[in-house]
């Protein structure tokens, strides 16, 4: 099978040539999800010189329109054979056939409002928006917990946050395991210190509301006031760095702190976890390496590459104390802190995206790999 691609439009036209069966349906289907990764969620296959289709074939076609689907993108074959399109038709699938070419249709109601000399799009959400940051830091690492440093803070849909904390108790007065969290428009994820744990997630749901014990915690309350897409441009760059990222939300904030989520493909994070949960001990050990290592584990290289990262944090070129921010090397100047989930990719809408809808998808799908605090 030869493939051959044409951007027109908002579509990608893909022409076939050949026969879609079991030798040539995975190198299909790879070359169609490498244009769903890359963002281009309107795909056409024009099968005018596709002579034979198995149900190998209609089994990849299936799989492409059911990503496409997640997307809200759109999949159609055109100028198929007769043998294909009756193939196509009975086996159910007769609304993917179109004689010819669709008109182009873009939404214009998803069209950037700002276009940044970056090249990145810029969404107005809520110009007025603004969040109201709230420090927690009654406890100091490596010191020993006591109950008076425990804080129950609760996470509605306005709230965004990260920390150290731990999963709600009742009133028994037994402090619970702590962890890293962060929270994203209510929804929570946290996991405990050890060595085998994995990151639980507590979502807000009705009249649920997410409650935490915490430590430790950079809480932020209202809304966010603008969304900008990114992407790598094959010419010239491949990735986009934390500091970069954090450093464009200061621009487009036009303050000198902000807080940002970011939801994208990970080429790489590099980050630390708890191991042990910090505890009402009389003594805590000197935490100087090697020593550290038996209560935090760092990944050393970059790890997860391929994943998708839901990433929230908070950057700052202000001088005031928020304690819980450090320097950023690559950006002298900066601060911040930053907390990550890793979940198995998936692609995402393009456009203007509800960030809510968007992170209830991501835990309510394949369950969350990791929870890491990201160094620069």
């Amino acid at each position: 099978m030869q493939i051959t691609l044409e951007k027109r439009g908002e579509y990608i036209i893909i022409k076939a040539n050949g026969r879609l069966d079991a030798s040539w349906s995975e190198y299909f289907l790879d070359s169609c999800f490498e244009q769903i990764r890359n963002g281009n969620h309107h795909l056409l296959i024009d099968a005018e010189e596709l002579a034979f289709l198995s149900s190998a074939g209609i089994r990849s076609l299936v799989r492409i329109h059911k990503e496409l689907i997640k997307v809200n993108g759109r999949f159609l074959l055109i100028r198929s054979q007769p043998f294909v399109a009756k193939t196509i038709e009975m086996t159910g699938f007769g609304y993917w056939l179109s004689e010819d070419f669709p008109k182009a249709i873009q939404q214009v109601e998803n069209l950037p409002e700002e276009a940044p000399e970056s090249g990145m799009e810029v969404y107005v959400l809520k110009p007025d928006a603004s969040l109201e940051l709230k420090v927690v830091a009654d406890w100091v690492p490596w010191n020993p917990v006591e109950n008076h440093m425990v804080h129950r803070l609760s996470f509605p849909e306005s709230v965004f946050a990260l920390g150290t904390g731990g999963a709600a108790i009742d009133n028994s007065g037994k402090m619970p395991a702590f962890g890293e969290f962060m929270a994203i428009a209510g929804h929570v994820v946290f996991q405990v210190g050890g060595e085998k744990s994995r990151p639980d997630y507590l979502l807000a749901e009705k009249q649920y509301v997410p409650e935490m014990e915490v430590l430790q915690a950079l809480y932020c309350e209202g809304e966010m006031a603008r969304l900008f897409r990114f992407a790598p441009d094959d010419g010239y760059k491949i990735s986009f760095g934390l500091a970069e990222l954090a450093d464009q939300a200061l621009t487009l904030s036009g303050n000198d702190t902000a807080a940002f989520v970011i939801l994208g493909e990970t080429d790489g994070l590099v980050g630390a976890a708890l191991t042990k949960s910090p505890e009402a001990a009389a003594e805590m050990p000197e935490m100087k390496f090697p020593a550290i290592r038996d209560w935090l584990s760092f990944s050393g290289e970059r790890v997860f590459a391929g994943e998708q990262a839901m990433v929230f944090g908070l950057v700052s070129k202000s001088q005031k104390d928020f304690r819980l921010l450090r320097p950023l090397p690559s950006k002298p100047g900066l601060s911040g802190h930053f907390h990550a989930t890793v979940f198995a990719y998936q692609p995402l809408e393009n456009g203007k995206i509800d960030l809510r809808k968007q992170v209830h998808k991501f835990l309510t799908g394949p369950p969350p790999k990791a929870l890491l605090h990201l160094i620069d």
